[in-house]
C-alpha cells in the first residue's frame, strides 16, 4: 500500500518547470555599465559605422545578455581573453533557454558574432572566434496583415475618448498609412510630420520619404491638439502618470517600442468585449502587422506596383516583397474564381 501511495503521489505527466539560467535575472539595463571593450564596440558602431541609435541600442541589449553570462562565470574581468570555444558553446545552449524563439536568438548571436570579429581586429583576442557562433536557422512566416477591406472599418472604430486613445489612434493611422516600423515611428518628433510628406530614418541609417493619408494626418493633428504644448519634442509620448506629472510631459518623455506594444495589447483587450470589434483588430497583434497591412493595402491600391511599395517601405530588394505579392495573387485568383462563377450563372440564365 505504501508503494502504491507513493506511486499515485507522483505526477509523471506534469509539465516540467522551465529551467532558466540564473544570469537571465542579472542582465544589465540601459543605464547599467558594460565592460569597456563592449562600450568601445558600441561607440565604433555609432561613430565610425554611423549606425542609427536604434540599431546601437539593439546591439547593446543583445550584448548585455552575454555580459551577464560572463559575469556569472566570473570571467567578466578578463572579458575577451576569457572567451573560447567552450564558453561560446555553453552560452549558445543557455541562450536557447532564455530566448527560445530562433529568430530572436539569431539576432542576439549575430550581435555577438560582430563583436567578436571587432575584438579580433583590435587584438583583444588571440583567435577569430566569431566563426564559433552558430546562428540558428528559422523559417520566416508569412505576414498576417489586416485584410484590405477591413482596414477602413478598423480605423473608424478606434476610440477617441482621451489623450491615450487619441495617441493610439494616431499611431495606428500613421503605421498603416506609411508602413513605418514601430521604432521609426517612435523616433519621430512633432516637427517631423508634414502633410506633404516627411523623412524617416530606417535600417542601416538610410532615410526615405513617407506620406500620410488625409485621415492619418487628421488623426495626428487631433492627438497633438488634445496634448497641447509641452517641452517634449517626441511625436508620441508615454501617458503614464509617472511620465506626466501634473498632466504635463517631461522633456525626455518619448514612447518606447515596448510602450507601443503594450498600448496595442491594451487596445486589443478593450476590443475583446465585443466580438464584432475584436474581429477588426484580431490580425493587428504586433505593431509590425500594421507595416504588413500597409504593404498589402498599397499593392492593392496600385494594382501591384511593387517598385513603389519597395520605396515606401524602404526594402533593399524586391525579393522581400515576394510574400506580399503572393497574398495579392491569392486574392486575384479568388476574384477570377468569382468571375468564373458569375459567367456560369449568366450562361445558365441565358440558356433558361
Amino acid at each position: 500500500m505504501a508503494g502504491r501511495s507513493s506511486a499515485t503521489s507522483r505526477r509523471p505527466n506534469a509539465p516540467a518547470t522551465k529551467r532558466v539560467p540564473a544570469w537571465a535575472a542579472e542582465i544589465p539595463g540601459p543605464s547599467d555599465p558594460l565592460p569597456d571593450q563592449v562600450q568601445q564596440f558600441l561607440d565604433w558602431l555609432r561613430i565610425q559605422r554611423n549606425r542609427p541609435l536604434t540599431t546601437v541600442r539593439a546591439y547593446r541589449q543583445d550584448l548585455a545578455k552575454f555580459v551577464a553570462f560572463m559575469r556569472r562565470r566570473d570571467l567578466a574581468d578578463n572579458f575577451t581573453a576569457a572567451v573560447d570555444r567552450g564558453v561560446l558553446r555553453r552560452y549558445q545552449i543557455e541562450l536557447a533557454e532564455v530566448l527560445p524563439n530562433p529568430r530572436t536568438r539569431a539576432r542576439a548571436l549575430v550581435a555577438l558574432r560582430q563583436f567578436l570579429s571587432y575584438a579580433y581586429d583590435e587584438g583583444w583576442s588571440d583567435g577569430e572566434l566569431s566563426r564559433q557562433v552558430s546562428v540558428p536557422r528559422y523559417v520566416v512566416g508569412d505576414p498576417h496583415p489586416v485584410a484590405t477591406e477591413t482596414v477602413p472599418r478598423l480605423l473608424a472604430a478606434l476610440p477617441t475618448d482621451g489623450l491615450r486613445d487619441l495617441r493610439d489612434r494616431a499611431l495606428i493611422h500613421l503605421l498603416v498609412s506609411t508602413g513605418c516600423r514601430i521604432a521609426e515611428a517612435c523616433a519621430l518628433d512633432r516637427g517631423d510630420v508634414r502633410a506633404e510628406g516627411f523623412r524617416v530614418l530606417g535600417k542601416g541609417g538610410k532615410h526615405r520619404m513617407v506620406y500620410l493619408t488625409d485621415d492619418a494626418y487628421s488623426a495626428v493633428q487631433d492627438y497633438l491638439r488634445q496634448r497641447g504644448p509641452d517641452p517634449a519634442p517626441a511625436l508620441f509620448i508615454s501617458v503614464a502618470r509617472a511620465d506626466m506629472p501634473d498632466g504635463r510631459a517631461l522633456p525626455h518623455n518619448r514612447l518606447t517600442t515596448d510602450g507601443a506594444r503594450h498600448a496595442l495589447r491594451s487596445l486589443r483587450r478593450r476590443f475583446s468585449a465585443d466580438p464584432a470589434l475584436f474581429a477588426l483588430i484580431d490580425d493587428l497583434r504586433p505593431p509590425h502587422a500594421a507595416r504588413h497591412t500597409a504593404a498589402t493595402t498599397l499593392l492593392a491600391a496600385t494594382d501591384g506596383d511593387v517598385r513603389l511599395v519597395q520605396e515606401v517601405l524602404g526594402h533593399a530588394t524586391l525579393e522581400t516583397l515576394r510574400v506580399y505579392t503572393e497574398i495579392t495573387d491569392k486574392r486575384k485568383r479568388a476574384a477570377y474564381q468569382r468571375l468564373g462563377d458569375y459567367l456560369r450563372e449568366v450562361e445558365a440564365s441565358t440558356a433558361g
